[in-house]
């Protein structure tokens, strides 16, 4: 049987295999030469020739010398080191100066890589990477100084437990709106001027400080108050202390409707919605159902945000009215995806404005 019936159809663009690899080391033995063999497995001579270089190794006979052979195992190993290095090259490489921007950015400043990777490409920088890339780069550690620990949302974020809850939903007194009469205006988030109440416990003890939480639906503007106690009282004052600040008129028109959860602190529907002014009703107030947390959904994803700086347990008295103003800044001035990168403040002022 002459050569031309060995000759298989070649496997152009194909790399080799471990098999084939074994199949020249056996033919190699058997003396073919690389003009033969490549003829026998349908490959370029010269594809034969590099790959007989690449497994190359020393062997010494039986009586000491040493002769040059082939080895597959060796040529394999070799393939497979050099396949770790395939695809593109990291994006931040050796861009020290874009390094030390994502470093500072999610460290110092508490950024996300979402927003990084929006302020990157706003400033203009010469590479660009998306938070997906990041997201990669931080997993793999290829970022010096940052890791999952210094991502707040990532480090905290728990894997959710399905719970049966066997509860008796509590009855809502007459005199209490249900959120399900809300404005169908107000969960579309369409109209200005609708907001979320909570309250931010330290620890169990409700005779302690506590903070008051305010958040515009639209604009998820953030108003902070820190509260002598947990009781209706302290609630009411506050309101009232943030209505004579800037004005029944213009409370009126930036506080069109309050809504809140069923804590005994926010019982007294008159008394919140009563005007410090006059007899007159300054807003409307709504409760959600019982149990149902993510009615207000602006509220508890911005208290989430406070416990990076408040944690669970911590006293709150220690924290000072100036302190709890910057938290209040800093989240007001953070860029928000759900926003368009844009921040709470530059919304809230673009609505009072208009």
């Amino acid at each position: 049987m002459g050569r031309e019936h060995c000759i298989r159809h070649p496997r152009k663009g194909k790399h080799l295999n471990r098999e084939e690899r074994i199949q020249i080391e056996v033919l190699l033995k058997s003396k073919h030469r690389p003009s033969e063999i490549a003829g026998i497995m349908g490959r370029d001579v010269r594809t034969i020739q590099r790959e007989i270089r690449r497994g190359e190794v020393k062997h010494r006979n039986s009586d000491w010398t040493v002769s040059t052979v082939y080895n597959s195992d060796r040529a394999q190993d070799d393939y497979d080191l050099n396949a770790t290095a395939k695809g593109p090259q990291l994006k931040l490489g050796a861009n020290y100066r874009l390094v030390e921007f994502v470093r500072e950015q999610i460290v110092d400043k508490q950024h996300s890589p979402e927003v990084v990777a929006h302020n990157i490409k706003t400033l203009g920088m010469e590479c660009t990477v998306c938070a997906k890339t990041l997201y990669s780069y931080i997993d793999q550690d290829l970022i010096e100084g940052v890791t999952n620990e210094s991502l707040w949302e990532k480090r905290k974020r728990k894997k959710r437990r399905r719970k049966t809850l066997h509860r008796t939903p509590k009855k809502c007194p007459a005199r209490r709106k249900k959120i399900d009469e809300r404005p169908e205006e107000v969960s579309e988030r369409k109209v200005f001027g609708h907001w979320e109440i909570d309250l931010v416990v330290g620890g169990k003890d409700t005779a302690k400080p506590v903070l008051m939480t305010l958040v515009e639906r639209k604009t998820r503007k953030i108003i902070i108050r820190k509260l002598r106690d947990k009781t209706q009282a302290s609630v009411i004052k506050s309101i009232n202390g943030i209505e004579r600040s800037i004005g029944a008129e213009a409370f009126r028109i930036r506080f069109k409707s309050i809504t809140a959860d069923n804590g005994s602190e926010f019982l007294d529907v008159e008394s919140m919605e009563r005007s410090v002014f006059s007899r007159k009703k300054r807003c409307r107030l709504y409760y959600a159902h019982p149990y149902a947390s993510w009615e207000r959904g602006s509220n508890e994803n911005i208290n989430r945000m406070i416990r990076r700086f408040v944690a669970k347990g911590r006293d709150i008295s220690k924290f000072s009215r100036s302190t709890i103003q910057q938290i209040e800044d800093w989240i007001n001035n953070y860029p928000r995806k759900i926003l368009s990168f844009k921040t709470a403040e530059e919304m809230f002022i673009l609505e009072t404005a208009a």
